[in-house]
Protein backbone atom coordinates (compact mmCIF):
# COMPACT_ATOMS: atom_id res chain seq x y z
CA UNK A 1 0.00 0.00 0.00
CA UNK A 2 2.81 2.38 0.96
CA UNK A 3 4.72 1.45 -2.19
CA UNK A 4 1.63 2.17 -4.31
CA UNK A 5 1.19 5.53 -2.61
CA UNK A 6 4.88 6.30 -3.22
CA UNK A 7 4.58 5.62 -6.95
CA UNK A 8 1.45 7.76 -7.20
CA UNK A 9 3.26 10.64 -5.49
CA UNK A 10 6.30 10.21 -7.75
CA UNK A 11 4.15 10.16 -10.90
CA UNK A 12 2.25 13.25 -9.76
CA UNK A 13 5.54 15.03 -9.11
CA UNK A 14 6.83 14.18 -12.60
CA UNK A 15 3.63 15.43 -14.22
CA UNK A 16 3.82 18.64 -12.19
CA UNK A 17 7.48 19.10 -13.14
CA UNK A 18 6.69 18.68 -16.85
CA UNK A 19 3.83 21.18 -16.60
CA UNK A 20 6.06 23.70 -14.80
CA UNK A 21 8.79 23.21 -17.42
CA UNK A 22 6.37 23.86 -20.27
CA UNK A 23 5.01 26.95 -18.53
CA UNK A 24 8.54 28.30 -18.05
CA UNK A 25 9.32 27.66 -21.75
CA UNK A 26 6.17 29.47 -22.82
CA UNK A 27 7.00 32.37 -20.51
CA UNK A 28 10.52 32.68 -21.89
CA UNK A 29 9.27 32.52 -25.47
CA UNK A 30 6.52 35.07 -24.84
CA UNK A 31 8.99 37.29 -22.98
CA UNK A 32 11.13 37.69 -26.08
CA UNK A 33 8.51 37.34 -28.81
CA UNK A 34 5.20 39.00 -29.36
CA UNK A 35 3.80 35.72 -30.67
CA UNK A 36 4.50 32.92 -28.15
CA UNK A 37 3.34 30.14 -30.50
CA UNK A 38 5.83 30.56 -33.35
CA UNK A 39 7.48 27.37 -34.54
CA UNK A 40 11.21 26.90 -33.80
CA UNK A 41 11.89 27.35 -37.53
CA UNK A 42 10.31 30.81 -37.54
CA UNK A 43 11.96 31.76 -34.24
CA UNK A 44 15.41 30.94 -35.64
CA UNK A 45 14.66 32.89 -38.82
CA UNK A 46 13.73 36.02 -36.85
CA UNK A 47 16.97 35.86 -34.85
CA UNK A 48 19.06 35.56 -38.04
CA UNK A 49 17.18 38.39 -39.76
CA UNK A 50 17.69 40.72 -36.81
CA UNK A 51 21.42 40.00 -36.92
CA UNK A 52 21.55 40.78 -40.65
CA UNK A 53 19.75 44.09 -40.17
CA UNK A 54 22.34 45.20 -37.59
CA UNK A 55 24.98 45.56 -40.32
CA UNK A 56 26.21 49.06 -41.14
CA UNK A 57 25.32 50.56 -44.53
CA UNK A 58 28.86 49.95 -45.84
CA UNK A 59 28.90 46.33 -44.64
CA UNK A 60 25.45 45.84 -46.13
CA UNK A 61 26.53 46.98 -49.61
CA UNK A 62 29.98 45.36 -49.50
CA UNK A 63 28.57 41.96 -48.58
CA UNK A 64 26.12 42.14 -51.49
CA UNK A 65 28.70 43.32 -54.04
CA UNK A 66 31.11 40.55 -53.04
CA UNK A 67 28.50 37.96 -54.04
CA UNK A 68 28.53 39.38 -57.56
CA UNK A 69 32.29 39.55 -57.94
CA UNK A 70 32.45 35.76 -57.68
CA UNK A 71 30.94 35.52 -61.18
CA UNK A 72 33.08 38.17 -62.90
CA UNK A 73 34.90 35.61 -65.06
CA UNK A 74 31.59 34.53 -66.62
CA UNK A 75 30.49 38.02 -67.68
CA UNK A 76 31.02 39.86 -70.95
CA UNK A 77 32.45 43.37 -70.77
CA UNK A 78 28.93 44.72 -71.01
CA UNK A 79 27.87 42.31 -68.26
CA UNK A 80 30.63 43.63 -65.99
CA UNK A 81 29.42 47.18 -66.57
CA UNK A 82 25.81 46.29 -65.76
CA UNK A 83 26.37 43.95 -62.80
CA UNK A 84 29.70 44.96 -61.27
CA UNK A 85 29.64 48.68 -61.97
CA UNK A 86 32.77 48.65 -64.15
CA UNK A 87 33.43 51.83 -66.08
CA UNK A 88 32.66 51.53 -69.82
CA UNK A 89 35.64 52.00 -72.13
CA UNK A 90 35.99 55.33 -73.87
CA UNK A 91 34.42 55.66 -77.31
CA UNK A 92 36.22 57.90 -79.81
CA UNK A 93 34.72 61.24 -80.83
CA UNK A 94 34.05 59.88 -84.31
CA UNK A 95 33.12 56.27 -83.63
CA UNK A 96 32.32 53.72 -86.29
CA UNK A 97 28.61 53.49 -87.07
CA UNK A 98 27.16 50.04 -86.57
CA UNK A 99 24.19 48.64 -88.43
CA UNK A 100 21.82 46.27 -86.57
CA UNK A 101 19.55 44.08 -88.69
CA UNK A 102 16.55 42.44 -87.00
CA UNK A 103 15.90 39.40 -89.15
CA UNK A 104 12.30 38.73 -90.30
CA UNK A 105 10.56 39.85 -87.10
CA UNK A 106 11.74 43.44 -86.82
CA UNK A 107 8.21 44.89 -86.94
CA UNK A 108 7.20 42.80 -83.92
CA UNK A 109 10.29 43.98 -82.03
CA UNK A 110 9.48 47.61 -82.89
CA UNK A 111 5.95 47.35 -81.51
CA UNK A 112 7.32 46.17 -78.17
CA UNK A 113 10.56 48.08 -77.84
CA UNK A 114 10.10 51.33 -79.79
CA UNK A 115 6.64 52.31 -81.04
CA UNK A 116 4.65 52.35 -77.82
CA UNK A 117 6.91 55.04 -76.32
CA UNK A 118 6.15 58.77 -76.78
CA UNK A 119 9.72 59.28 -78.02
CA UNK A 120 10.59 56.54 -80.53
CA UNK A 121 14.35 56.89 -80.05
CA UNK A 122 15.72 53.63 -78.58
CA UNK A 123 19.07 55.31 -77.86
CA UNK A 124 17.69 58.35 -76.01
CA UNK A 125 19.20 57.34 -72.65
CA UNK A 126 21.90 55.07 -74.02
CA UNK A 127 25.61 55.47 -73.24
CA UNK A 128 26.32 55.23 -77.01
CA UNK A 129 24.32 56.33 -80.06
CA UNK A 130 26.43 55.20 -83.03
CA UNK A 131 24.02 52.52 -84.25
CA UNK A 132 21.32 52.28 -86.90
CA UNK A 133 18.47 49.76 -86.89
CA UNK A 134 17.05 48.14 -89.99
CA UNK A 135 14.44 45.46 -90.60
CA UNK A 136 15.18 45.14 -94.31
CA UNK A 137 16.73 41.94 -95.69
CA UNK A 138 18.28 44.14 -98.39
CA UNK A 139 20.74 45.37 -95.73
CA UNK A 140 21.97 41.87 -94.90
CA UNK A 141 25.38 42.22 -96.52
CA UNK A 142 26.23 45.49 -94.77
CA UNK A 143 24.85 44.69 -91.30
CA UNK A 144 27.38 44.41 -88.47
CA UNK A 145 25.01 42.37 -86.30
CA UNK A 146 22.00 40.24 -87.27
CA UNK A 147 19.46 39.55 -84.52
CA UNK A 148 17.28 36.41 -84.53
CA UNK A 149 14.25 36.21 -82.23
CA UNK A 150 14.15 32.51 -81.28
CA UNK A 151 10.56 32.65 -80.00
CA UNK A 152 9.34 33.37 -83.53
CA UNK A 153 11.57 31.03 -85.48
CA UNK A 154 10.11 27.85 -86.96
CA UNK A 155 13.48 26.24 -87.61
CA UNK A 156 16.69 26.75 -89.58
CA UNK A 157 14.54 27.48 -92.65
CA UNK A 158 14.07 30.96 -91.14
CA UNK A 159 17.81 31.70 -91.39
CA UNK A 160 19.21 33.80 -94.26
CA UNK A 161 20.16 31.84 -97.37
CA UNK A 162 22.63 34.48 -98.65
CA UNK A 163 26.38 34.08 -98.21
CA UNK A 164 27.38 35.24 -94.74
CA UNK A 165 30.05 37.84 -94.03
CA UNK A 166 32.51 36.15 -91.58
CA UNK A 167 32.85 39.45 -89.65
CA UNK A 168 29.11 39.63 -89.10
CA UNK A 169 27.85 38.84 -85.57
CA UNK A 170 24.79 36.58 -85.52
CA UNK A 171 22.95 36.92 -82.22
CA UNK A 172 20.01 34.96 -80.81
CA UNK A 173 17.46 36.64 -78.54
CA UNK A 174 15.25 34.88 -76.02
CA UNK A 175 13.27 36.45 -73.17
CA UNK A 176 11.68 33.18 -72.00
CA UNK A 177 13.10 30.35 -69.91
CA UNK A 178 14.65 27.24 -71.55
CA UNK A 179 11.29 25.52 -71.06
CA UNK A 180 9.71 27.95 -73.58
CA UNK A 181 12.48 28.85 -76.04
CA UNK A 182 10.53 28.23 -79.25
CA UNK A 183 6.94 29.50 -79.16
CA UNK A 184 6.09 29.39 -82.89
CA UNK A 185 5.27 25.69 -82.87
CA UNK A 186 6.76 22.83 -84.85
CA UNK A 187 9.50 20.43 -83.87
CA UNK A 188 12.31 22.95 -83.51
CA UNK A 189 15.36 21.82 -81.56
CA UNK A 190 18.11 23.95 -80.12
CA UNK A 191 20.81 21.67 -81.53
CA UNK A 192 19.59 22.54 -85.04
CA UNK A 193 21.26 25.92 -84.50
CA UNK A 194 24.65 24.62 -83.31
CA UNK A 195 27.50 26.52 -84.96
CA UNK A 196 25.16 29.32 -86.13
CA UNK A 197 25.32 32.06 -83.49
CA UNK A 198 28.21 34.16 -82.21
CA UNK A 199 26.49 36.00 -79.37
CA UNK A 200 23.65 35.37 -76.94
CA UNK A 201 21.08 37.95 -75.83
CA UNK A 202 18.85 37.02 -72.91
CA UNK A 203 17.86 37.83 -69.32
CA UNK A 204 20.82 35.74 -68.15
CA UNK A 205 23.66 37.76 -66.60
CA UNK A 206 26.27 35.65 -68.44
CA UNK A 207 24.82 36.47 -71.87
CA UNK A 208 26.99 38.37 -74.32
CA UNK A 209 24.20 40.96 -74.31
CA UNK A 210 22.35 40.80 -70.96
CA UNK A 211 18.79 42.15 -71.04
CA UNK A 212 17.32 41.27 -67.62
CA UNK A 213 13.74 42.22 -66.83
CA UNK A 214 15.07 44.40 -64.03
CA UNK A 215 18.25 45.27 -62.16
CA UNK A 216 19.34 46.28 -58.67
CA UNK A 217 21.81 49.16 -58.35
CA UNK A 218 23.36 50.91 -55.36
CA UNK A 219 22.04 54.43 -54.87
CA UNK A 220 24.51 57.25 -55.40
CA UNK A 221 23.05 59.08 -52.42
CA UNK A 222 21.55 57.39 -49.38
CA UNK A 223 17.91 58.14 -48.64
CA UNK A 224 16.88 58.23 -44.97
CA UNK A 225 13.23 58.98 -45.64
CA UNK A 226 10.77 56.45 -44.29
CA UNK A 227 8.45 54.90 -46.86
CA UNK A 228 4.79 55.74 -46.29
CA UNK A 229 2.75 52.57 -46.80
CA UNK A 230 -0.96 52.52 -47.54
CA UNK A 231 -1.67 48.79 -47.65
CA UNK A 232 -4.58 46.53 -46.83
CA UNK A 233 -4.23 44.73 -43.52
CA UNK A 234 -7.26 42.44 -43.84
CA UNK A 235 -6.03 40.43 -46.86
CA UNK A 236 -2.23 40.49 -46.92
CA UNK A 237 -1.25 38.57 -50.06
CA UNK A 238 -2.14 38.79 -53.75
CA UNK A 239 -1.07 37.36 -57.11
CA UNK A 240 -1.94 38.27 -60.71
CA UNK A 241 -1.96 35.50 -63.31
CA UNK A 242 -3.14 34.85 -66.85
CA UNK A 243 -1.28 31.56 -67.37
CA UNK A 244 -2.74 29.11 -64.87
CA UNK A 245 -0.08 26.48 -65.47
CA UNK A 246 3.65 26.42 -64.89
CA UNK A 247 6.47 23.90 -64.85
CA UNK A 248 7.04 24.56 -61.15
CA UNK A 249 3.54 23.79 -59.73
CA UNK A 250 3.16 27.40 -58.62
CA UNK A 251 -0.65 27.33 -58.59
CA UNK A 252 -0.68 24.18 -56.48
CA UNK A 253 1.41 26.12 -53.98
CA UNK A 254 -1.04 29.04 -54.07
CA UNK A 255 -3.98 26.74 -53.39
CA UNK A 256 -2.15 25.11 -50.49
CA UNK A 257 -1.22 28.52 -49.08
CA UNK A 258 -4.87 29.62 -49.25
CA UNK A 259 -5.75 26.88 -46.75
CA UNK A 260 -3.78 28.80 -44.11
CA UNK A 261 -4.04 32.48 -45.08
CA UNK A 262 -6.19 34.60 -47.40
CA UNK A 263 -4.74 35.18 -50.89
CA UNK A 264 -6.57 37.33 -53.47
CA UNK A 265 -6.02 36.07 -57.03
CA UNK A 266 -6.43 38.51 -59.96
CA UNK A 267 -6.64 37.64 -63.66
CA UNK A 268 -7.68 34.47 -65.46
CA UNK A 269 -6.58 32.26 -62.58
CA UNK A 270 -8.81 33.84 -59.94
CA UNK A 271 -12.07 35.62 -59.28
CA UNK A 272 -10.75 39.20 -59.27
CA UNK A 273 -10.44 41.16 -62.50
CA UNK A 274 -7.57 43.31 -63.80
CA UNK A 275 -6.90 44.78 -67.27
CA UNK A 276 -4.53 43.41 -69.95
CA UNK A 277 -0.97 42.17 -69.93
CA UNK A 278 2.21 44.26 -70.50
CA UNK A 279 0.41 47.32 -71.93
CA UNK A 280 -2.13 47.80 -69.12
CA UNK A 281 -1.08 47.92 -65.50
CA UNK A 282 -3.10 46.57 -62.56
CA UNK A 283 -2.96 49.23 -59.81
CA UNK A 284 -5.17 47.16 -57.51
CA UNK A 285 -2.42 44.65 -56.66
CA UNK A 286 -0.37 47.52 -55.21
CA UNK A 287 -2.77 47.72 -52.26
CA UNK A 288 -1.44 44.48 -50.78
CA UNK A 289 1.53 44.16 -48.45
CA UNK A 290 2.83 40.94 -50.03
CA UNK A 291 2.92 39.81 -53.67
CA UNK A 292 3.50 36.23 -54.85
CA UNK A 293 6.21 36.70 -57.50
CA UNK A 294 5.87 33.15 -58.83
CA UNK A 295 7.54 32.54 -62.21
CA UNK A 296 6.30 29.90 -64.66
CA UNK A 297 9.67 28.11 -64.55
CA UNK A 298 12.35 27.52 -61.93
CA UNK A 299 15.38 28.48 -64.02
CA UNK A 300 18.69 30.30 -63.66
CA UNK A 301 18.31 34.11 -63.47
CA UNK A 302 14.67 33.90 -64.63
CA UNK A 303 13.18 36.80 -62.65
CA UNK A 304 10.50 38.74 -64.52
CA UNK A 305 8.12 41.66 -64.12
CA UNK A 306 6.25 39.58 -61.56
CA UNK A 307 8.91 40.72 -59.12
CA UNK A 308 10.45 43.90 -60.53
CA UNK A 309 7.15 45.61 -61.35
CA UNK A 310 4.30 43.82 -59.59
CA UNK A 311 6.13 43.78 -56.26
CA UNK A 312 9.06 46.20 -56.02
CA UNK A 313 7.62 48.98 -58.17
CA UNK A 314 4.38 48.86 -56.17
CA UNK A 315 6.17 48.88 -52.80
CA UNK A 316 5.06 45.36 -51.93
CA UNK A 317 7.17 42.61 -50.41
CA UNK A 318 7.79 39.84 -52.97
CA UNK A 319 7.37 36.21 -51.96
CA UNK A 320 9.44 34.47 -54.62
CA UNK A 321 9.44 31.18 -56.52
CA UNK A 322 11.50 30.64 -59.66
CA UNK A 323 15.25 31.26 -59.75
CA UNK A 324 17.70 29.59 -57.38
CA UNK A 325 18.29 31.02 -53.88
CA UNK A 326 21.81 32.00 -55.00
CA UNK A 327 20.36 33.99 -57.94
CA UNK A 328 17.99 35.91 -55.68
CA UNK A 329 20.78 36.68 -53.20
CA UNK A 330 23.00 38.01 -55.98
CA UNK A 331 20.45 39.93 -58.06
CA UNK A 332 17.99 41.38 -55.51
CA UNK A 333 18.49 43.88 -52.70
CA UNK A 334 19.36 42.07 -49.47
CA UNK A 335 16.52 41.81 -46.98
CA UNK A 336 13.91 42.75 -49.60
CA UNK A 337 12.10 39.47 -50.34
CA UNK A 338 10.86 36.19 -48.87
CA UNK A 339 11.80 32.90 -50.57
CA UNK A 340 9.37 29.99 -50.27
CA UNK A 341 12.32 27.56 -50.37
CA UNK A 342 13.28 28.72 -46.88
CA UNK A 343 10.04 27.38 -45.39
CA UNK A 344 9.14 23.75 -44.78
CA UNK A 345 5.59 24.20 -46.08
CA UNK A 346 3.01 26.81 -47.14
CA UNK A 347 1.56 26.51 -43.63
CA UNK A 348 4.84 27.64 -42.05
CA UNK A 349 5.13 30.50 -44.55
CA UNK A 350 1.58 31.61 -43.69
CA UNK A 351 2.50 31.62 -40.00
CA UNK A 352 5.50 33.84 -40.71
CA UNK A 353 3.46 36.30 -42.80
CA UNK A 354 0.87 36.60 -40.02
CA UNK A 355 3.67 37.19 -37.51
CA UNK A 356 5.12 40.00 -39.64
CA UNK A 357 1.72 41.66 -39.91
CA UNK A 358 0.89 41.38 -36.21
CA UNK A 359 4.24 42.70 -34.98
CA UNK A 360 4.92 45.35 -37.67
CA UNK A 361 8.18 43.49 -38.36
CA UNK A 362 7.33 43.63 -42.07
CA UNK A 363 8.83 47.15 -42.08
CA UNK A 364 12.36 45.73 -42.05
CA UNK A 365 11.68 44.47 -45.60
CA UNK A 366 11.66 48.09 -46.78
CA UNK A 367 14.97 49.17 -45.23
CA UNK A 368 16.82 48.29 -48.46
CA UNK A 369 15.19 51.23 -50.23
CA UNK A 370 17.50 53.63 -48.40
CA UNK A 371 20.54 52.04 -50.05
CA UNK A 372 19.42 50.38 -53.31
CA UNK A 373 17.10 51.15 -56.19
CA UNK A 374 15.35 49.05 -58.82
CA UNK A 375 15.47 49.58 -62.59
CA UNK A 376 12.68 48.16 -64.77
CA UNK A 377 14.10 47.85 -68.31
CA UNK A 378 11.98 45.44 -70.32
CA UNK A 379 9.25 47.58 -71.93
CA UNK A 380 6.34 46.27 -69.87
CA UNK A 381 3.70 48.77 -68.73
CA UNK A 382 5.55 51.53 -70.61
CA UNK A 383 8.76 51.07 -68.67
CA UNK A 384 11.94 51.88 -70.53
CA UNK A 385 13.19 49.35 -73.08
CA UNK A 386 16.95 48.97 -73.37
CA UNK A 387 17.15 46.08 -75.86
CA UNK A 388 18.45 48.12 -78.81
CA UNK A 389 20.66 50.21 -76.54
CA UNK A 390 22.27 47.07 -75.09
CA UNK A 391 23.02 45.75 -78.60
CA UNK A 392 24.72 49.02 -79.50
CA UNK A 393 26.67 49.03 -76.22
CA UNK A 394 27.81 45.44 -76.82
CA UNK A 395 29.06 46.37 -80.30
CA UNK A 396 31.08 49.19 -78.74
CA UNK A 397 32.27 47.51 -75.53
CA UNK A 398 32.45 43.72 -75.94
CA UNK A 399 35.51 41.77 -76.96
CA UNK A 400 35.28 41.23 -80.72
CA UNK A 401 37.36 38.07 -80.72
CA UNK A 402 35.66 35.44 -82.89
CA UNK A 403 33.27 33.23 -80.97
CA UNK A 404 30.72 30.59 -82.00
CA UNK A 405 28.16 28.62 -79.96
CA UNK A 406 29.02 25.21 -81.42
CA UNK A 407 26.83 23.49 -78.82
CA UNK A 408 23.99 25.75 -77.75
CA UNK A 409 22.89 23.32 -75.05
CA UNK A 410 26.13 24.03 -73.20
CA UNK A 411 24.69 27.50 -72.61
CA UNK A 412 20.90 27.04 -72.72
CA UNK A 413 19.79 23.81 -71.11
CA UNK A 414 16.68 22.80 -69.14
CA UNK A 415 18.31 19.94 -67.24
CA UNK A 416 21.29 22.05 -66.16
CA UNK A 417 19.78 25.54 -65.77
CA UNK A 418 16.41 24.67 -64.24
CA UNK A 419 15.65 22.97 -60.94
CA UNK A 420 12.75 20.72 -59.91
CA UNK A 421 9.25 22.09 -59.24
CA UNK A 422 7.73 22.54 -55.82
CA UNK A 423 6.59 19.25 -54.36
CA UNK A 424 3.82 19.18 -51.76
CA UNK A 425 5.15 15.95 -50.28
Amino acid sequence: MRRSHYFIQKKSFLILAVILFLLVCLYIQSRYQKDPFLSPEITERIVLENAAHNLTEDEYVRKWLNLRRNISDHLSRLGRILYLGDEPPEVTNSPKRYQILVWKYGATMENRHIKHFPNSDPFQHCSVRNCDITNSAADFKTADLVLFHLHRMKGTKDLPTMRRNPEQIWTFLTDESPHHTFLAGGKVKLKDFNGVFNWSMSYRKDSDIPVPYGRTVVKKYLNDENLILNKRRDVLITILGSNCGGQNHRWQYVRELQKHIAVDVYGNCGKKVCPGHFHSDCPEIGRYLFYLSFENSNCEDYITEKLWWNAYHKNSIPIVMGASPANYQMLLPPGSYINIEEFASPAVLAQYILHLNETEDFRKYFEWRKTFEILNEHAYFKTESVHYCRICEALNYNDRKQKVYNNLEDFWNVSRDCHPPWDAS
